[in-house]
């Protein structure tokens, strides 16, 4: 219970930062961060989350789970609280392996995350980390 309640408070934080975190079209080819405030996607990132993650974390997903926990397209409604949040459970799901589960990954296993796709998202939510804390 402890664990759905601490899942269900990130996934609320990411619907929040999605204010702060911007799916925005990578136009120039180069990372631009426009506020500092927000966490932004795009370039390299974009395209892992677009491949590996949207399919299950979209509005209109039929993964009802997937969905309550994380809609990517809201990210950028989060509050810093919210952002803050998000890359903690980014890191964590990532560092442990826990995405795609391993029951998505039996019907699509070309949603699984190579190593060094999950080192290019945890390199990236460690340089939001910092920069949402000013550092």
């Amino acid at each position: 219970m402890k664990n759905v309640l601490k899942l269900t408070t990130a996934l609320v934080s990411i619907l929040l930062i999605g204010s702060a975190f911007v799916l925005s079209p990578d136009t120039s080819g180069s990372e631009q961060i426009q506020d500092k405030d927000k966490i932004e996607i795009n370039g390299e990132v974009k395209e892992i989350i677009e491949a590996k993650c949207m399919g299950c974390h979209k509005p209109d997903s039929r993964n009802q789970k997937a969905k309550d926990k994380l809609q990517w397209a809201k990210v950028p409604e989060l509050d810093k609280e919210g952002q803050e949040d998000l890359i903690k459970e980014l890191f964590e799901v990532l560092e442990e392996g826990k995405m795609p589960p391993k029951k998505a990954l039996e019907r699509r296993p070309q949603m699984k995350l190579t190593e060094e796709e999950t080192r290019t998202l945890l390199a990236w939510a460690e340089r939001e980390e910092k920069r949402l804390k000013g550092e």
